[in-house]
């Protein structure tokens, strides 16, 4: 039962695939249009900036881990005994 599961699971996955396929050469028929580039490229620009951002805040979250009493937000976060 467990391995007939995992046969449709990958399945799925692979018609997932065909689908991402058939979007891509739906996308090649259509990049001569601007606005289609101009919106891949701030689609593109979004989903990098938000990496960036995900990268930042686990530095961020270390430091803090690491420091807690650093200059930014350590010392406001412990009240003075």
């Amino acid at each position: 039962m467990h391995n007939a599961q995992g046969t449709l699971i990958h399945l799925l996955k692979v018609a997932r695939l065909l689908r991402l396929a058939r979007l891509l050469q739906k996308l090649d028929r259509y990049s001569q249009y601007s606005v289609v580039v101009l919106t891949l490229l701030m689609a593109m620009f979004t989903v990098l900036a938000h990496w960036l951002a995900c990268v930042w805040y686990i530095i961020g979250s270390k430091e803090l881990s690491l420091n807690p009493s650093n200059w930014t937000v350590g010392k406001t976060r412990r009240p003075k005994a």
